[in-house]
């Protein structure tokens, strides 16, 4: 055991993170039941694999070191692990009881507060428990109502058959995936108005909905795709399950005042807890019982009890989200810091002040991009967490933020150095075999 232990400049050991790693694989498949969250991902000896308890920006893995959150639980937490607010009213709602045999109370006064926060843009909304239920329910009421069959699926959409079938590749029987869901699924990878309209084209009948995540696009060409798929009749659902809360107070819809027919919102709405919602006009949304979109638990009250609180939060936050200047100058600040570096060639920086990440531009697969285990190992010796992307909350500090933008800016130091001696290295290696 001691031999796998870290050599961090701090005082951290990984003991109990490395013995839990070794027991729960023998338990539960892959180390967790969120795959996001899975050990794989990580690097056992280098990073915790197993958080003990969080609050605020912090969390504290079973060893006791204290780690700065960079993750936010998926970007689930933006108002800070165990915000105080929202475990009063959780524990409140707890006394009075979780489940009901008839509709709770508060279903009604959240629904009401988050249609109010989109200024009544849409009439009504349907709660369920996670992101990828809310998707799919927004997609069998598209077909509901235009009585087409085939969706447009442009990213991760959840892991059930219709968006996994593309997303990861087209395989369908390793996956379990009917082989024939090509049929009812049109796959556009890396999608733009052009491959979009390519697609239409070679399929132009028969189309129900697109599903796009707004926050991946640019403004102008969400604007022509929106456009162009609206021009042919299909109904336009917008994936804002890991944006939604993060991009703006009316998700990146508002932030582009682009509105899809049906808006799809999830992680962050209960700092945590499990809830997610479609919104769209009555037309649409009235076809939810019609098409059994339902959830035995979608009308859990601790997790609407908890999204009421964040409501509130939000409803008098005069910015949001609060990071989005800090996080947005921690992006200018690297970026100009490549181009000094000389590692433009090398590197970019992706994403919003939502979520964002350096990744090799060589390498399309994120989890086995080098410079992504070389950045979260080395973050790790700063004292600070992460998978790869920075996703920041209401609960970092200006200083927490500082202290992750001088880290980020000492690895890119580290990584050109490395670069060089490898070079010079490659240099000598030639030299030697010529002579």
């Amino acid at each position: 055991m001691k031999e796998k232990e870290s050599t961090l400049d701090r005082a951290v050991r990984f003991t109990r993170n490395l013995e839990w790693l070794e027991q729960v694989e023998k338990v539960i498949p892959s180390g967790c039941s969120t795959l996001a969250k899975a050990p794989e991902r990580l690097f056992p000896g280098h990073t915790p694999v197993c958080c003990a308890e969080a609050y605020n920006s912090r969390f504290t893995d079973i060893d006791g070191n204290e780690w700065l959150d960079c993750e936010m639980a998926m970007g689930t937490a933006p108002w800070g692990h165990a915000r105080h607010e929202v475990q009063l009213t959780v524990i409140h709602q707890l006394k009075k009881g979780t489940s009901f045999s008839l509709p709770a109370d508060i279903e009604l006064e959240c629904a009401e507060l988050i249609l109010e926060r989109f200024e009544g843009r849409y009439p009504s909304l349907r709660f369920t428990k996670s992101g990828a239920d809310a998707v799919s329910g927004a997609v069998r009421l598209a077909r509901a109502a235009s009585g087409k069959s085939k969706v447009i699926a442009t990213a991760y959409h959840g892991w059930h058959d219709w968006s996994a079938y593309g997303y990861y590749g087209g395989h369908t029987k390793e996956r379990g995936i009917p082989v024939d869901i090509e049929r009812s699924t049109i796959w556009v990878n890396k999608p733009t108005t052009e491959r979009i309209e390519a697609q239409i084209t070679a399929s132009p009948e028969d189309i129900a909905c697109i599903v796009l995540c707004p926050n991946e696009w640019k403004k102008d060409a969400l604007e022509q795709a929106v456009n162009l798929c609206r021009s042919l009749d299909i109904i336009i659902i917008f994936d804002e399950v890991t944006s939604g809360i993060r991009m703006g107070k009316q998700a990146t819809a508002g932030e582009y005042d682009i509105w899809p027919d049906l808006l799809c919102i999830s992680k962050g709405m209960a700092n945590g807890l499990p809830l997610a919602a479609v919104m769209g006009p009555e037309h649409l949304m009235s076809l939810s019982g019609q098409v059994r979109f339902s959830n035995a638990h979608s009308s859990e009250t601790t997790a609407l009890a908890a999204a009421i609180a964040c409501e509130r939060l939000m409803k008098n936050a005069k910015v949001w989200p609060t990071w989005r200047d800090p996080a947005t100058r921690i992006m200018d600040r690297l970026e100009s810091e490549l181009v000094l570096l000389g590692l433009t060639d090398q590197l970019e920086v992706r994403g919003t002040y939502a979520s964002f990440c350096i990744q090799s531009l060589a390498e399309d697969n994120f989890q086995t991009d080098p410079f992504r285990e070389f950045m979260v190992k080395r973050m790790a010796h700063f004292g600070i967490f992460t998978k790869g992307y920075f996703i920041f909350s209401d609960a970092h500090t200006r200083e927490e933020l500082l202290w992750v933008e001088e880290a980020l800016l000492q690895i890119l130091s580290d990584w050109k150095e490395i670069q060089k001696q490898e070079h010079l290295h490659a240099m000598q290696l030639s030299k030697t075999f010529e002579a």
